[in-house]
């Protein structure tokens, strides 16, 4: 009686789900990129010769002031008053809350300042600044 033999066939690597993959994550990649742009209040950045990229900048509330002084919390515009308590509800709800200020470059320093008052009164006194590095 002979034993049967066993046939060791070499195994292939399927093409086809590696590239849905890839499709999958560039269009993945390409949503998430039209929403951030979606997000953001045009303004003209100021150039500080100082300017550095935070180590860390991932979960911060961004406020922008554009030109006519029109103050927004990601899209949405707020008067000023309306600041400290939209920033202190936040800030109970997310411990050390930290803020990312955008002003516009035209903007006068005065509202600047009535802002970051307002955040600090607030509770939330990690503020960065949004500003271009100066070129060489």
């Amino acid at each position: 009686m002979s034993k049967p033999r066993f046939v060791i066939e070499e195994e292939e690597v399927q093409m086809a789900p590696m590239i849905d993959m890839v499709f999958l994550l560039l269009i993945f990649f390409i949503v998430a990129s039209h929403f951030n742009q979606l997000e953001r209040v045009e303004i003209d950045v100021p150039v500080a010769s100082n300017a550095t990229v935070p180590r860390e900048s991932s979960g911060r509330r961004t406020i922008t002031i554009t030109e006519d002084e029109t103050i927004y919390l990601g899209i949405t515009p707020h008067e000023l008053e309306d600041i400290g308590p939209i920033v202190e509800k936040e800030r109970q709800k997310v411990p050390g809350l930290k803020i990312f200020l955008r002003a516009d470059r035209r903007i006068k320093h005065g509202r600047v300042k009535d802002v970051m008052k307002a955040c600090a009164e607030a509770g939330a006194a990690e503020i960065i600044f949004s500003t271009y590095e100066e070129e060489p």
